[in-house]
């Protein structure tokens, strides 16, 4: 058993999937189905065209793909977006909560999983962990990496970015972002690289794994808050965003482990058109 503690806001070992921000829940059709203004009724029979990240069939052109996928290119909340210096202070209110979880290193039929789906690699916890906005709880989903990231910060990128996808009981979606630069070797990642998937849908099966990951997060927990989209198709709107401002650090071997498995799986960023962009804080409880 793949045994993961998420230590602080945790982290997690964390988030958020890990596909994609679609969280493969999209592609189990779990996202955003009730409201409209949030996403498109998706089911598999609904998602049948292939999309990736390259030339063919790449970021640029995903919103010509299907019907389903015309948010991609029409929207005007969407992920991911340039975050830049001076956002003013938000008054929302965020609180963490995760807790330890075992995961099993599986193929995508089974619930509790380390995956490598063809567009990240996605991990699956159990139960439990979840933040809450304003009094509504949304649980922990998934997490997945994306390398480089996907938020640029005063236009530049970072090695990687991993996502924490959560979903409330009415299907709407808030997904924390954890930009991670190159630095220091990060030992509570060693564990989680060591049993890395390398192709589409490879079953990697350990009998006994534990691992705990306590991802260094800083002390004072403030985060990018906007309104946005998944990031990947059907590129529903109405995603409530948070990326902590400050990042963590892994050292340059343990980022290429992710990047030669993940190779360029970002999106391009979009156009902030008329949202806010506001700086909020996080309380966490462990």
């Amino acid at each position: 058993m793949f045994k993961i503690k998420l230590l602080h806001v945790g982290m997690l070992f964390t988030i958020a999937g890990v596909s994609s921000c679609n969280s493969n829940e999209a592609d189990k059709s779990k996202e955003g189905k009730t409201d409209t203004s949030a996403s498109t009724v998706t089911t598999k029979s609904d998602r049948p065209v292939h999309w990736s990240y390259s030339e063919e069939g790449g970021p640029a052109g995903w919103g010509q793909l299907s019907p389903v996928y015309a948010l991609c290119g029409t929207g005007k909340s969407q992920s991911p977006i340039n975050l830049m210096a001076g956002p003013g202070k938000g008054a929302s209110q965020w609180k963490v909560e995760y807790k330890t979880t075992s995961l099993r290193i599986a193929h995508n039929e089974h619930m509790e999983e380390l995956i490598n789906n063809g567009h990240t690699i996605q991990v699956t916890p159990e139960e439990g962990s979840a933040i809450t906005y304003n009094g509504k709880v949304y649980g922990l989903k998934q997490f997945h990496f994306h390398t480089p990231s996907e938020h640029t910060v005063n236009g530049k990128h970072s090695p990687m970015e991993i996502h924490l996808v959560h979903q409330a009981e009415d299907k709407s979606l808030a997904v924390i972002g954890v930009l991670v630069q190159e630095g220091m070797h990060n030992k509570n990642f060693d564990q989680l690289i060591k049993y890395l998937p390398n192709a589409p849908g490879e079953k990697k099966t350990h009998d006994s794994v534990d691992v705990t990951i306590g991802v260094l997060v800083p002390k004072e927990l403030y985060a990018y808050h906007y309104i946005g989209s998944l990031t990947t198709p059907p590129c529903s709107e109405n995603v409530q965003w948070l990326v902590l401002r400050d990042p963590i650090s892994m050292s340059k071997d343990q980022l290429t482990a992710f990047s030669s498995r993940l190779k360029n799986n970002n999106r391009p960023t979009q156009a902030l058109n008329e949202r806010t962009l506001t700086i909020d804080d996080i309380s966490s409880k462990n």
